[in-house]
């Protein structure tokens, strides 16, 4: 029977290029090894003979080459301006405006408008209530 070889390990540089190839996988990545702890790293690593664990804790991200730091923090960008755009729309949408056909400061003041419009006519409804019937009280 032939001896028991074990199995080479992956190479840790090429994979992290591919992790790095998608700034949000990096971005996932570095959050979780940013917050692995030693404990973790003892109880959960198993690795073959003669590797190291990854690089882990907060100064993970210190590792990281500015390029990719970039790229993690342009992706975070692109989510928020993307989830901006999307808030943006849902208002134009409630207000019954269709994109573009006001400016964003016209939208703001159209909103702020309705607003003022709608608790004038809360107030007037609430005095009505509140006011004594005069004209029904039959004496």
């Amino acid at each position: 029977m032939s001896e028991h070889k074990q199995m080479v390990p992956p190479d840790y540089h090429r994979c992290l290029e591919t992790v790095f190839s998608s700034p949000a996988a990096c971005r996932e990545l570095l959050e979780r090894l940013a917050k692995t702890t030693d404990v973790e790293i003892q109880s959960q690593w198993s690795p073959w003979r003669g590797q190291q664990p990854p690089p882990y804790g907060p100064d993970v991200k210190k590792q990281v080459p500015a390029e990719v730091q970039l790229l993690m923090l342009e992706s975070t960008y692109a989510g928020y301006l993307a989830s901006q755009q999307r808030l943006w729309r849902e208002l134009y949408d409630v207000m019954g405006i269709r994109p573009m056909q006001e400016s964003t400061v016209e939208l703001i003041w159209s909103v702020r408008m309705t607003i003022d419009r709608l608790k004038n006519r809360i107030e007037k409804l609430e005095r009505a209530e509140a006011a004594p019937d005069h004209d029904n009280s039959g004496t």
